[in-house]
């Protein structure tokens, strides 16, 4: 059966008035239409469609968390929070289990300050931007109105489209609209977190987007302080809301690097040690400034100065950003690794490390991927997302094709299905095509040897896939389905096979059978299924 093309047709429209489309499903007032017409409104659009449809991860049986024995050296556990588990969950309905693993991980917290990453990485799991995880936010917070996970979860997500509608230049660089958009966005955003804090009033994670929010908003920039004195008061030990409070006295934003460095010394760091990393936030931001002006060797400096001060994730990022404007991509994937080994659920470091495999000092496409698609579970319509997921479904078309070239045909297959996985397109289906009928001329002692080697093979995939090709050629339909029903049989879980099983039911026009076999191919890992599903 050859491949349908998947090109997504995904809606763009960017719904960003209060009370409108992404936040209550009502239709936008007349007054807006010109607003969403707006060429801004273009860029804003394309910031809320995911780079790609990926399978769900498997569905958690148990609590979202990886374990990780022991704690580190400030005593917090090295456990961490599946973030992909809890966006399965959410797009499989499990409602009930989502908020009482928030409101578990809300007790852990107050019991023990240190537990703070399990309760702020829940709420960042649903930190982006696509529109349609809205409704289902929507309805996770109908079926468990009285938790204040889903106000969080959802408070969480329409920040991120606040920070979509802006985009991500310099203020000096982005479109009046823009900013607005941001606004409009962030006031139901707002009004989700208060609803949080009404429910559970040490919600440090709510308290802490409510900052993040006075930090870049215009319509409660005088909430900054305050905010920032409660959260102080709601949890003196809390390292992450004083890490956010640092972000919001960079110069650039509410304050000075004399404010940050006052702030830093007046933490009381015997209540937690990490505070001492504090300082090297005014650091990071010397370093950016200086990256951003080409001063590399400055910048590098100020890293190290940051780096210091102990492990740290954010210090690691920006140390690789550097590497990158130097072009040491080596160095770049080595300073990412670390920084993932300390914070192994932040899909950004994911998709930068995936950068990284993917330059030519350090080219690892199948690494790339590897990265590429864990991250997509988790943040799909991040820009770090639409900056690397197409550089990486190149390069797998490209090094697929070399393989093909060269006589392997099996690595030239797998690297083109991954490439298809995420980024579909007709060039690849019909590289694919020429690879998996590669001296093949329609004969039937042909047919009949490819029959012979998947009988031959039961659990080949590769090899009923020849086959299914080789048939499609005859319009055998009959004949392919019978073929995956019979290797389905052998190999129930394998979901390629229901997803070729899928699109054989579609060329005999039983969309009902084709979209349960897409279905089922996507609940067992097949981005590509998944994609053909919604299709239907």
């Amino acid at each position: 059966m050859l491949r349908a093309a998947l090109l997504l047709l995904l809606g763009i429209v960017l719904l960003i008035a209060k009370g409108v489309g992404l936040f209550d499903h009502l239709k936008a007032p007349p007054a807006l239409e010109a607003f969403n017409a707006a060429p801004a409104a273009r860029g804003r659009a394309e910031r809320v469609q995911p780079a790609a449809v990926v399978a769900l991860a498997p569905l958690a049986v148990s609590i979202p968390i990886v374990e990780r024995p022991g704690s580190d050296s400030d005593g917090y556990p090295l456990s961490y929070v599946d973030k992909a588990a809890l966006r399965s969950l959410l797009a499989r309905a499990k409602y009930r289990e989502l908020s009482d693993y928030f409101e578990q991980f809300q007790r852990e917290f107050e019991a023990d300050f240190r537990h703070e990453y399990f309760v702020i990485d829940s709420a960042e799991a649903f930190e982006t931007a696509e529109l349609e995880l809205g409704p289902e936010l929507d309805a996770w917070l109908a079926a468990t109105p009285d938790s204040f996970a889903p106000y969080l979860a959802r408070g969480s997500h329409r920040f991120a489209a606040g920070v979509a509608g802006r985009g991500f230049e310099l203020a000096d660089k982005t479109h009046p609209d823009n900013f607005h958009a941001m606004d409009l966005a962030f006031d139901p955003a707002w009004s989700d977190l208060e609803q949080a804090l009404r429910k559970k009033p040490r919600a440090i994670a709510a308290l802490r987007y409510e900052l993040r929010i006075a930090i870049i908003g215009s319509d409660h920039q005088d909430d900054f302080l305050p905010l920032a004195r409660r959260g102080a008061a709601m949890c003196p030990g809390c390292f992450q809301f004083q890490m956010s409070y640092q972000v919001g006295l960079q110069p650039r934003w509410h304050g000075s690097y004399e404010a940050m460095a006052a702030a830093a010394h007046a933490v009381n760091r015997s209540l937690n040690s990490r505070f001492r990393l504090l300082a090297g936030y005014a650091d990071i931001d010397r370093a950016n400034v200086a990256r951003r002006k080409d001063d590399l060797d400055v910048a590098l400096k100020y890293a190290e100065q940051a780096c210091a001060l102990g492990d740290n994730a954010d210090f690691l990022l920006e140390k690789a950003y550097i590497f990158f404007a130097k072009d040491d991509t080596t160095g770049a994937a080595r300073v990412l690794t670390r920084a993932l080994a300390l914070r192994p659920n932040r899909a950004d470091l994911m998709f930068e490390r995936a950068d990284a495999y993917s330059r030519p000092k350090s080219r690892d496409w199948q690494a790339a991927y590897a990265d590429v698609s864990q991250a997509l579970r988790i943040s799909p319509a991040s820009l770090e997302a639409h900056d690397t997921v197409p550089e990486v479904a190149r390069g797998l078309t490209v090094s697929g094709w070399e393989a093909h070239q060269r006589g392997d045909e099996l690595s030239a297959i797998r690297l083109l299905d991954e490439a298809s996985e995420l980024s579909p397109s007709s060039d690849l289906e019909a590289r694919r095509t020429a690879v998996l009928t590669a001296g093949f001329h329609g004969t039937e002692p042909e047919i009949a040897a490819l029959t012979s080697a998947a009988n031959a093979a039961p659990h080949d995939f590769y090899a009923h896939e020849r086959l299914d090709y080789a048939l499609s050629t005859l319009r055998d339909w009959n004949r392919i389905a019978a073929m995956w029903a019979a290797f389905i049989a052998e190999n129930p879980e394998d979901g390629r096979a229901h997803y070729e099983l899928g699109g054989t039911f579609e060329n005999q026009g039983l969309l009902a059978a084709a979209k349960a076999e897409a279905q089922r191919g996507c609940e067992l890992g097949v981005s590509a299924s998944c994609a053909q599903a919604r299709l239907h």
